[in-house]
Formats: structure tokens, sequence, C-alpha cells
């Protein structure tokens, strides 16, 4: 082991405010097989010199039995916003000898300051075993003064990325990373004990973990952090969702485990990058994270009138009877309308069922038969109707969602951009056919698997849409599912949109039932996260907000909502919180209503500055 023995060298390498700067190259030689981590779920103090003590003290206790990498949450070396700079460098040169002393690497969450006189701000850095700092990252939200985007770093060569508490919810930190190569995805956070939710659980980490397939780590603070609640939680959830280790609201545990790295094959994020719709999307991503200057031009946002809109989610039981299923569809399209329904939404595959064999028997005369008579009855009653079925061209089969409007014409016909069922379907590659509109509100459509890709949603907002539609048939109806769908769908809901999740009920009671599937159907708003827009579910400040949620069976909920001009999230997040991503989100916004690939329209016009 080596060490650079002066703090004064220290201060030099910690002032240092690019995010992301001083970044590790990867040594040579194959990474390892396993990587043996810990999560120091570490109780704040308010003195710079206890918490020093403490993560110290965790230093030593995960070193003994073999831990490789310690994580610490946000604000773990805290201090007094008098504090002196070089106080905190002093605490850090202290840390650092620890990290060179058990051979360890260390992932430090604290308070900084550039001179005396700054604004305190959240810093994470990583120490490598030889005391050395290898990456520097200074959270984005909210705070104008760091302008770069952090990039990766390597712990024994897996290539690994780390997000600052509400950082998260900037894609550029969350997932680019995961694109570019990182195959352990860290959150240091000091989550307020609302930003809990019992039913949701761990909702932004495990949709992480399958969208990217990579490893999330959790390490949150506990209770008790300055007279305020926390809530722990610290987590290693896998690629594939599950839990592989959790503590609760503990203060000061070391929560330890190993996991194994062949698991993270980044699937779900090659996939993403690779998809023809937005490859051009990721690809402006990737040249920023480079350290290129990129430009854009961004389509002029979409507008709305101010207008109320009622959604109705039609969770519907699926026969393997084509005529069954359209029976059920004109009731409950006639039910909504007596509800005031503007909208409503059936599952996917709601015509056909899901059985593989019922999907392959309908052909082009039963789905537009099928067709013929969705449109009657939404002309018959004045309400759109957005319905999941099979849609043939040629030779091909797709996952569609038609939308029709209230005087029964087609409003868009969209194929599935995600397939997951790749012996049935082939995927869509247009993102302009999931629009349309409600009472002049630009909406979106989308279908099963698109759920996880939640930039679909994130940029369809982006573009100015207000409205979601999502409709699913999951036929995983254990508990087990019913919660990774509601975390998944609460990402999805998450863009400042008014958002219908459907999906199929219990077939169990119908005759000829179709596949299972487990209902949970929720209406969702995300616009003011308010105590007096709470809904049933209660005040959720960091969540979208379920107005309404079914359980297993045949149910039809409804709701309303004032629609504003403008979706704001894109001025909320982008500009304020994101400024260095701009020309990311404008490619975004370009690509999400794009015409098919290779078509004119459909790649963004690029320029990089001299």
């Amino acid at each position: 082991m080596s060490w650079l023995p002066c703090w004064g060298v220290l201060a030099g390498l910690f002032i240092v405010a690019a995010a992301g700067a001083g970044e590790a190259s990867a040594p040579p030689g194959p990474p390892p097989a396993t990587l043996t981590l810990g999560i120091a779920q570490m109780r704040l103090a308010a003195e710079l010199e206890t918490n020093r003590e403490t993560i110290l003290r965790f230093i030593r206790d995960a070193a003994a039995p073999g831990c490789r990498l310690l994580i610490f949450p946000e604000t773990s070396l805290d201090s007094p916003p008098q504090t002196p700079t070089a106080d905190i460098d002093a605490a850090v040169d202290v840390i650092r000898r620890a990290a060179d002393a058990a051979d360890i690497y260390v992932v430090l969450g604290g308070k900084y300051k550039r001179t005396d006189a700054d604004r305190p701000y959240e810093r994470i850095v990583v120490i490598d075993p030889e005391g050395r700092i290898i990456h520097r990252y200074d959270k984005l939200w909210s705070d104008a003064r760091f302008p770069s985007v952090p990039g990766l770093f390597y712990v024994d060569g897996v290539p690994c990325s780390a997000i600052l508490c509400a950082d998260r919810w900037i894609r550029g930190v969350e997932d680019l990373p995961a694109v570019a190569g990182s195959q352990v995805l860290i959150e240091c956070s000091n989550n307020y004990a609302n930003e809990w939710l019992e039913d949701l659980g761990w909702y932004w980490y495990v949709p992480r973990a399958l969208r990217n397939n990579a490893w999330v780590i959790l390490a949150n603070t506990p209770r008790d952090m300055h007279g305020k609640a926390g809530h722990g939680h610290s987590a290693v959830i896998a690629p594939d969702g599950r839990l592989a280790a959790a503590a609760g609201n503990e203060a000061d545990r070391l929560l330890m485990t190993t996991i194994n790295l062949a698991e993270a094959t980044r699937a779900e994020a090659l996939r993403r990058r690779d998809h023809p719709a937005f490859r051009a999307y990721w690809d402006v991503g990737l040249r920023i994270l480079r350290g290129e200057a990129v430009e854009v031009a961004l389509p002029d946002a979409l507008k709305s009138p101010a207008v109320g809109v009622a959604l109705a989610a039609a969770q519907m039981a699926c026969s393997r009877s084509i005529t069954e299923n359209l029976a059920r569809i004109e009731r409950r399209v006639q039910d909504a309308r007596k509800s005031g329904a503007d909208l409503v939404a059936f599952p996917e595959l709601a015509v056909t069922g899901a059985d593989a064999a019922d999907i392959r028997r309908a052909d082009t005369a039963a789905l537009d038969a099928a067709l013929a008579r969705i449109r009657a009855v939404a002309r018959a009653e004045g309400v759109a109707v957005a319905v999941g079925m099979p849609l043939l061209d040629g030779g091909r089969r797709q996952n569609g969602a038609v939308v029709v409007g209230p005087d029964g014409n087609v409003l868009t016909q969209y194929a599935q951009l995600v397939v997951d069922r790749p012996d049935l379907f082939v995927a869509g590659t247009s993102t302009r056919a999931m629009w349309f509109r409600v009472k002049g509100v630009p909406a979106v459509v989308t279908v099963g698997r698109d759920a996880l890709w939640s930039e679909i949603a994130e940029l369809a907002a982006v573009r100015g849409a207000q409205v979601h539609v999502h409709l699913a048939y999951d036929r995983d109806a254990t508990p087990e599912g019913l919660l990774r769908r509601r975390q998944v769908w609460a990402n999805l809901a998450s863009f400042r949109t008014f958002t219908a999740t459907v999906n199929a009920a219990d077939p169990a009671g119908v005759p000829e039932p179709s596949l299972p599937a487990g209902g949970g159907s929720a209406l969702w708003e995300d616009f003011r996260r308010t105590r007096s827009r709470g809904g049933p579910q209660g005040y959720a400040p960091y969540s979208a907000v379920r107005l309404a949620e079914a359980g297993r069976g045949d149910q039809v909920l409804c709701a309303a909502h004032t629609i504003a001009a403008a979706n704001p999230y894109y001025r909320t997040l982008t500009e304020k919180t994101n400024p260095q991503m701009k020309a990311w989100y404008d490619a975004g916004a370009r690509v999400i209503d794009a015409a098919d690939p290779g078509q004119e329209g459909n790649v963004p016009v690029l320029r990089t500055r001299n």
C-alpha cells in the first residue's frame, strides 16, 4: 500500500468542483467474479468529529470480515455550516489513511465547501485501497454551481457509478452510466421518513435494477438525524429485481453481502441503447458524458387547453373468446360514460386475451370486425376508448393499442416498442404512433413492457404529454408480482402527467378464462403532490400519488383532473437542475415524436460546438 501523505495535497484534490473529475481508468487484468460490499447505515451527528469517528469505526468493522467496498450515505461526514474548509479536509485526510490501512474502497458522502465563505453542498468522493481519491461528484439537484455530469469509477476493475439522493430524478445520473458500462449503481441518500411508502417499498431501486440489469445499492441514513426522522432501508437489489440484502430503520448498522458480478449483464440497458427509436437519444447522452459539447434543436412544446379530463381504467377479466371480450368492453364503455369519463382504457390484449393460441388464431377479418364494434360503441356513448389488441401488418403481428375518439374515428394505432413475447410479436419502431389527444390535451399510450423503459414516459412529458395511458396484461398474479408492477408504475407516473395504468383482472370466474392476471389497476397524478390532493393512499410528496386503485377483480376506476396549458416537467427539471444535459433532453423530445427510423425527422440534427 502507498500513501499521499499531505492533507494539503488532499485539499487540492478535494476542492476540484467538477463532478466526476478525477475518474480512474480500469486497472489491467480481468475484474473479480464477486465483490463483497458493505453499507454503513449511519446515524448522523451534529459535530464533524463525531461523524468522522463513526466513519472510522465502520471502516475498521467492515475490513475485518473481508469487505472490499464500503458505502456511506449522503451527508455522512456532516458538520455545522460554519466549519472551516481546512477542518473538513483534515477529516477526509484521516479517512483516507484509514482506507489505506484497511485496504478497502470507500464511497464517502459529506458536506463540503470550496472556501470558508462558500455555501455548503453535498459531495461524494471515492477512495481506493491506497488512500487515493479516484472519483469526485458534487450534487446537481437545485445547484447550478456544478454543471458537469458524473461518470464511472472502478472498483478492482468493476465499473461503478453513484447517485446523490434527489439526483435520482436526473436520468443522466441514474441511467446513463449503466448504458455507458456501470454494473453497480450506487445511491447515497439522506431521505426523509415520508420518502418511504410501505406498500411501494424500494420503488425507485427495483425498476432501476430491472431496466439496466445491474446491481443497485442504496445507502441511506436511519432515524434521528438532526431531529428529523429518516427511514433507513439500505438495500442491495439484484439485476433481476430481487432483494439480495436489506436493513430496516436500525441506527448504525453495517449491512454486508457478496454480489455475483456475472449477473450484472446490463442486457436491458444495452437493449435500450440499441433500440432503433432511441439510439440517437442515447448517442447524444454518451457524447455529453464523454465531455463533448452537443447542440440539438428543441421542437416546440405541445400545448393544452385548460380543461378538465376524466379518465376511466376498465380492469376487465379476459376470456379466450373475442365475442365475450367485446361484450364486456361494450358494457364497460357504458359504465364509464355513466361515470362521466372522457376516455376509458382497457387492458393489453383485451380483445383476444393473452393466450398465444388465441392471439395466433385472430386473423385480419376477426380483428377488423372487433375494431368496428369498438368504434361503434365509442360513437354511441360519446367516449374515447383505448384498447389493447393484436395488430396485423402484412406478415407481421404486433402487440398493439388502438385509441378511438368519441366520434368513433381511430385516433391512433400504436405497436408496442418493448416486446416481451418475441415468439408472438414484432416490435414497433414508431414513437409518433403513441400520440393522440383527448379533449385537445396531448396524450400517449404505451403497452406492457414499455412501462419498464421509463425514459419513454419522461421524454413524452418533455415533449408536452399531460395524459399517459398504459395498458398491461401482467401474467404474474403473485403478491410479489403486484408489488413489482406497482413499483414500475410509480416510476412511469412520475413525470407530471395524469396517468392510467390498466391491468387485466383475475379471469378465474370467467367462462373460458384467458391467462392469469392480478389486477391492481390505478389512476395516478403527479401535478402537485400536496396533502389536499393526496388521494386515498395519503400524502406522498416524493412519489406519484394513486387517486384510485383496483383489487384483483373486474372494476372500473374513474378520476378527473384539470389540465394546465403545459407540462412543467421540462422547465422544472432540466432548466433548473440539469442544464448540462439540455441537449440530451432536446434530442429525446425529437425522437419521442418522430417518424419510423430512416425517415426524415427521426434523427436529431446534431452539431458539435467549436
